[in-house]
């Protein structure tokens, strides 16, 4: 008799546990609106951030184009005065070594300045 209690004590209590995880299984799913609410932060957060990085490249872009223009202008500044003082007395100094510079005048080919000392070639005509 006691066997008998005991197994109609397990099978209630077997199927008591089926019939909770049969609820469980049916409900919806709970969502943790601080949770969503938290996310939505983050995303808002991430996606700020997101646009002020593309503003900042886009603004360093634009400072190095203006600096690559100066930079070719100050490039040929240096070289048209190069050029002019090698022009006048051979007294052009080259970039590289400091050696004096010469206006190589050619027939066929174009005209250069070239340095005396390393022959590196400092503008073509």
């Amino acid at each position: 008799m006691a066997n008998d209690e005991t197994e109609t004590e397990t099978q209630t209590t077997t199927e008591a546990e089926e019939v909770t995880r049969g609820e469980t299984e049916t409900e919806a799913p709970s969502l943790d609106m601080e949770a969503v609410d938290t996310y939505d932060g983050t995303v808002e957060e991430l996606t700020e951030a997101l646009a002020e990085r593309e503003e900042t490249i886009a603004e360093l872009r634009s400072v190095v184009e203006s600096q690559s223009e100066q930079i070719e202008t100050l490039e040929d500044r240096f070289l048209d005065l190069s050029a002019r003082v090698a022009d006048g007395r051979n007294l052009g100094v080259c970039p590289e070594c400091n050696g004096p510079t010469e206006k190589k005048e050619r027939l066929f080919r174009s005209d250069t300045i070239e340095c005396l000392r390393c022959g590196e070639v400092i503008y073509t005509y």
